[in-house]
């Protein structure tokens, strides 16, 4: 086996690639379960009847431009462009960071409109199911923050910076953290459309009076 056929072996099977996508399974395995049994629990009733937070609507297009600032952060880091990477990371994290405000908002107001844990299983699921996502959103800006500070470390030391750029193990780390990012962010994605069908499509189609 040559050289370049073992690194490839040595990449694909890294426990830190194996780690992440483990993880991500077990984050669509928890949401599918979730989606159905909201699915099952409100369809046919008059649960759904509520507006959706209207920050949410504001926060699927961070999501949708923090999708593309992590995929500019990729490439700078393929490039070797490291003041690109770590401004790629600071606007992500920013966005993500952005995004977290905004949803405690978004709850704020639903819950000023009267839904809240114990009045409305519909509004609980979505409470519990875009709690949910924002928490693994979170650890995504936890780690951004910790690339960011290792980047800085880095630059403060050439030798370090060097071992870097040229270590496909960290580019790797890289393109991973990217598939967790844009994992989360397809995510809210499917959640937003989610919640938009069964609030402004199958609950006027299919409601049937159920006092709340």
């Amino acid at each position: 086996m040559d050289g370049k056929k073992a690194l490839a072996l040595k990449l694909r099977y890294h426990p830190f690639r194996i780690f992440t996508i483990l993880i991500l399974m077990g984050i669509t395995s928890a949401f599918l379960t979730l989606s159905v049994s909201y699915f099952l629990t409100t369809y046919g009733t008059a649960f759904n009847r509520f507006q959706l937070p209207a920050i949410f609507h504001a926060n699927s297009i961070i999501i949708l431009v923090s999708s593309y600032s992590m995929h500019q952060t990729r490439l700078a880091n393929e490039r070797d462009d490291m003041k690109g990477y770590m401004n790629g990371l600071l606007v992500t994290s920013g966005l993500g960071i952005a995004f977290t405000v905004f949803q405690v908002y978004g709850w704020q107001e639903l819950f000023r409109s009267g839904i809240d844990m114990t009045n409305n299983v519909a509004g609980a699921y979505l409470y519990v199911i875009s709690g949910l996502h924002l928490a693994h959103l979170v650890v995504g800006v936890g780690i951004l923050l910790w690339f960011l500070y290792k980047a800085y470390d880095h630059q403060e030391d050439q030798v370090k910076n060097l071992l870097f750029d040229t270590d496909p193990v960290e580019k790797m780390k890289v393109r991973m953290l990217g598939v967790y990012w844009h994992f989360v962010d397809i995510l809210w994605i499917y959640l937003y459309l989610f919640f938009l069908l069964n609030i402004y499509v199958f609950a006027y189609s299919k409601a049937t009076p159920i006092g709340l």
